[in-house]
């Protein structure tokens, strides 16, 4: 865990609860043992444990679409592929896993901002989900943590993005622990968000 990026180093610390920090360790210790599959059964059972649709419950092919469109499909869609890029190599995906992790954020985000503010799909049908944070910040509905949370992983997202790792000492931007840690902080707080808001997550 010494390379994790601050943000990520963040999150883990003040966001994750010693179960799904234990979980993000075991999976590491698998991996790294040849034990992929224990690795993945470990991870999956802990987001099955935050409830709502994600990886753990989604098919890991992204060719098959429980989603074909609505609302569920912007929210979902980028959860099933980042459970794809976890079950095929975290570390090769780690950057997609991150991105993806970011897009059902947005989406979330997006769709709290829609059902709490009027008029709030014609402002924030397009929002970055940098303006988005911003706005529900103001509102001064959710909990600090998950406002510093929120914070913290739209740098991470706009990382995804748009930059390159020019550290010599980093072999890639994210680590695996990065990716692992930004999938498990979006299910987090996509919950909390749609369950503020009334939505369904089943």
């Amino acid at each position: 865990m010494d390379q994790l990026l601050k943000e990520t180093r963040w999150l883990y610390e003040h966001l994750l609860d010693s179960e799904q920090q234990h979980a993000i360790h075991t999976f590491m210790e698998n991996k790294e043992t040849g034990h992929d599959t224990e690795a993945l059964s470990i991870f999956w059972e802990s987001d099955a444990e935050i409830g709502g649709i994600g990886g753990y419950s989604l098919p890991k092919n992204p060719v098959q679409n429980p989603f074909p469109g609505g609302v569920k499909r912007k929210i979902y869609r980028p959860l099933q592929y980042a459970a794809s890029e976890i079950e095929r190599d975290v570390a090769f995906g780690s950057r997609y896993i991150v991105q993806y992790a970011g897009m059902h954020l947005e989406a979330v985000a997006r769709e709290y901002l829609v059902q709490t503010q009027t008029l709030g799909i014609l402002r924030n049908y397009n929002s970055t989900l940098g303006k988005v944070v911003h706005q529900i910040s103001s509102l001064q509905t959710l909990n600090e943590t998950s406002i510093q949370s929120l914070f913290q992983f739209v740098s991470l997202y706009n990382m995804s993005k748009h930059e390159v790792n020019q550290d010599d000492t980093r072999e890639r931007l994210f680590t695996s622990e990065d990716a692992l840690i930004a999938y498990l902080t979006s299910r987090i707080l996509g919950v909390y968000l749609l369950t503020s808001i009334d939505l369904k997550t089943q």
